[in-house]
């Protein structure tokens, strides 16, 4: 009888403790409690019901806020990189390829995408994908803060963008993390057990979940070789020497070949070459090197436009004018001054007629190779053409033709600084 008296004072005693403490979302459910389901009879609820989710902790509640927070956060950003395609916004111009930080950002927003529609369903698979990708990514940080040319040419925003993706990433991992944690701790709470079960919804949800990211995964890679062919393709000394232009928002390259000479007193005229559709060192100053050497020219100059080869990309919008305005800078930040014999070929004859208008008083004579007239221009400035070389250039990032060309053509840095074609 003392030892049940004994029992009994022990139940009661834990009955008062239990009472005296306040109930929060991770309390227990008490074995007593049989109004809460009566179909189960245990206090519990069924695995099936509604109230059994990760949402009833504050905690869980509060990531997924959060989340749609640096989910909104990016889609503004992202809206910012589209414009700077166009218009080129304050601190916004990446010199580079221009299109490095709008992939890194549109990637995060995939991640942010892929956890806030399977925010319930965390899985193994997500966590370790997105893992591998957040990795990916800091290599990808690295590589970009760690080559002088590329930091130089994504600038601020482009920095920033890599730097955001692979935060998210990591934010996103820890999330799935948490969010499988405490719906564990809930389905132990409410209905005794951990679930185990998956539904075929539940199933389909973790196999989209892990395609779109095996797909993210596939992207990062390939634009970490695009990074790794870039980072070789900065190591490659250019002659002549680049200058800022345009208030110092990019730099051009500008080379000189040859010794200023004259005759009865007058300067010889130095050649001045305009390429077309490819860069000077392609397309025009092989042949002038050669007249050089066999004596039938004294001296030339070629530069590369804003975008080819050694020159960086100009903010947009950008025009011939623009191009014409930025030669006759940076001739004159290296010294260089007339007269002038214009040779140029494709677009860079309407480049070299603007620069003549501008400074007739230093041109000597003009020679146009298969030039480009101003009237056929709708040819290549269609809406048409500009929207497949915008969606090309979105794409680029993915470098599938640059790697290609690497792997399996022998493309080497030259022939991707100077534009060579994969086919030469």
């Amino acid at each position: 009888m003392a030892v049940f008296a004994s029992k009994l004072t022990d139940e009661d005693n834990e009955r008062s403790g239990a009472a005296s403490r306040v109930a929060d979302e991770r309390t227990s459910l008490l074995h007593g409690q049989r109004e809460s389901h009566p179909a189960r009879g245990d206090g519990y609820l069924d695995p099936d019901d509604p109230a059994v989710s990760p949402y009833n902790l504050w905690t869980v509640r509060a990531l997924r806020y959060i989340t749609l927070v640096f989910f909104f956060l990016n889609v503004f950003w992202w809206i910012l990189l589209l414009t700077a395609f166009f218009i080129t916004l304050p601190y916004l111009n990446t010199r580079g390829s221009g299109f490095f930080d709008f992939a890194f950002v549109t990637v995060t927003a995939g991640n942010l995408f892929v956890v806030l529609l399977f925010f319930t369903n965390p899985s193994k698979a997500m966590r370790v994908l997105l893992g591998l990708l957040a990795v990916i990514l800091l290599v990808d940080t690295m590589m970009i803060l760690a080559v002088q040319r590329i930091r130089d040419e994504e600038g601020p925003a482009g920095i920033t963008s890599v730097v955001w993706a692979f935060c998210i990433a990591c934010w996103c991992v820890i999330t799935d993390r948490v969010v499988a944690s405490a719906k564990a701790g809930e389905e132990e709470r409410l209905t005794g057990r951990v679930e185990t079960r998956h539904s075929l919804k539940e199933w389909l949800e973790i196999l989209i979940a892990t395609i779109i990211l095996v797909v993210f995964i596939v992207m990062t890679i390939l634009m970490t070789a695009t990074l790794i062919l870039r980072s070789r393709d900065a190591s490659l000394d250019w002659p002549g020497t680049r200058y800022r232009v345009n208030g110092e928002k990019y730099a051009v390259h500008l080379a000189c070949i040859g010794n200023v000479t004259s005759t009865a007193g007058k300067k010889i005229p130095t050649i001045l070459l305009e390429s077309g559709e490819n860069p000077s060192e392609y397309q025009l100053e092989k042949w002038m090197y050669s007249a050089l050497t066999n004596g039938t020219v004294q001296r030339y100059c070629y530069w590369d436009r804003p975008g080819y080869a050694f020159s960086d990309n100009a903010p947009s919008p950008h025009s011939a004018g623009m191009s014409a305005s930025a030669l006759a800078e940076v001739l004159a930040l290296d010294g260089e001054q007339g007269p002038w014999i214009l040779v140029s070929a494709g677009y860079g004859s309407i480049v070299s007629r603007i620069f003549a208008s501008q400074h007739f008083r230093d041109i000597a004579g003009i020679m146009l190779v298969d030039p480009l007239h101003e009237d056929l221009l709708h040819r290549i400035g269609s809406a048409s053409t500009g929207f497949m070389i915008w969606v090309y250039g979105v794409v680029s990032p993915l470098g599938i033709s640059r790697i290609a060309g690497a792997l399996f053509r022998g493309r080497t840095r030259e022939d991707r600084v100077y534009g060579i074609p994969a086919t030469k």
